[in-house]
């Protein structure tokens, strides 16, 4: 049994040498949203929707008044992060013009202190911020102004500082321009650890689907050439970079993620009746697990593993294939922020589960390209591990992981 405190902020380094070939990091439930979801909005929403995305995912990963039910829906969903847009667009001056990278920080800032008071630093990558403060706020930058935040001045952003972000599961977000223009802002999603000729594989979240099309996910390359820049119909300057860091673990358990399909039924918290503990014929319900007390933990593990394969595109350039497994807690205690590492001949993709509640289960998928069919193995070997950083305290580890195989008769239908 391995233990590690619960308070424990910062994730272990993804194991990326644990397979041959390119590894891959994916905030797969990153809420995608575009500035044209937000009722009467016009392109400088990108801004607003970008910061809102950014409270989604710290809402959904422990530190839920970042993003509450706010239609009233009984669920927390996009349509939630795109009412919060609709809040940030005053304070940054949506409506009025661009939206100017100290207006997006000033913002965050406020919001961020207001509801969870020196718990987060805000990371800015961006040696010119100072003087881009003082010419769009109207006063200097002066960090004692935000009071209840921590707001830290880097270096230029970089590919490095991006990845090493994504893989403490932080994604942060990216402004793209030319200065003395506005940036165009966006959310890092996800990154290929291996550099292809013209520059490393990334994607991000698309906020702008007039400016780079319909996707709701915008793929592209990350390079240096004089300063980091993207590739967007030409190389853009990765101008600056917003990440929001939780230096201290929220006071209450989240309740977040609560929708129907995550609830195991009834109250986990409700000891159900013992019966007459002097009668032994009357054991009380066996299947409820009780007040699982200040001690109890989560209990993970890995069930129902599939795999198959697809050709990528029409002219069968790779093999994909589609790894499939269901991530279960059988423990005492909800656990939060859950991740799940997919693999398959080598290549991984680690996949955000979220919070699982006692009782509870969820279906994890992945995609991996696996390359040229001349150089598959078959069977292809297969696994999927729940919290491969070991962030969750657990009771018993011995099933978080399965291993399985598929031969190459198991296609995609």
């Amino acid at each position: 049994m391995r233990r590690l405190a619960s308070t424990l902020l910062l994730l272990l380094p993804l194991l990326v040498s644990l397979a041959a070939g390119a590894q891959s990091i994916e905030l797969e439930d990153l809420h995608l949203v575009s500035w044209d979801d937000v009722p009467g909005a016009i392109p400088s929403f990108a801004g607003p929707v970008s910061a809102a995305i950014l409270m989604a995912w710290h809402g959904d990963h422990g530190y839920r008044e970042l993003l509450e039910d706010r239609n009233g829906d009984g669920r927390i969903d996009e349509a939630d992060t795109v009412l919060l847009a609709l809040e940030f667009a005053d304070p940054m001056g949506s409506l009025d013009g661009p939206v100017w990278d100290p207006r997006l920080v000033d913002t965050i800032a406020v919001y961020v202190a207001d509801r969870y008071p020196e718990t987060f630093e805000l990371l800015v990558y961006d040696p010119s911020f100072p003087e881009e403060y003082a010419d769009h706020m109207g006063r200097p930058f002066r960090p004692t102004d935000y009071p209840g935040i921590s707001i830290v001045l880097l270096e230029e952003p970089s590919h490095s500082a991006y990845t090493e972000h994504l893989e403490q599961m932080r994604p942060g977000v990216v402004g793209i321009g030319f200065e003395p223009d506005p940036n165009q802002f966006s959310v890092s999603r996800s990154a290929v650890l291996a550099e292809e000729p013209d520059g490393w594989p990334v994607d991000l979240a698309n906020t702008d689907h007039d400016a780079f099309g319909p996707s709701r996910v915008l793929e592209t390359l990350l390079r240096k050439d004089g300063r980091w820049a993207f590739e967007v119909g030409g190389w853009i300057p990765f101008e600056t970079f917003i990440v929001l860091v939780p230096i201290r673990v929220a006071e209450s358990e989240p309740n977040g993620e609560r929708f129907p399909e995550d609830d195991p039924g009834g109250d986990p918290g409700d000891p159900g009746d013992p019966g007459d503990p002097g009668d032994p014929g009357d054991p009380g319900d066996p299947g409820d697990p009780g007040d699982p007390g200040p001690t109890a933990l989560p209990n993970l593990w890995v069930t129902d593993m599939t795999g198959c394969w697809s050709w990528s595109n029409d002219t069968r350039e790779h093999v994909i294939a589609t790894v499939t497994g269901i991530v279960h807690n059988g423990g005492q205690a909800t656990a939060s922020n859950v991740w799940a590492l997919v693999m398959a001949n080598g290549v991984s993709k680690t996949v955000s589960v979220g919070t699982l509640a006692a009782g509870a289960q969820k279906t994890v998928s992945a995609t991996l390209d696996l390359g040229s069919i001349d150089t598959m193995l078959w069977p292809a070997q297969t696994s999927i591990t729940a919290d491969p950083s070991n962030l969750i305290t657990e009771a018993d580890e011995t099933n978080n992981s399965t291993n399985s195989a598929f031969p190459q008769s198991a296609t995609c239908h």
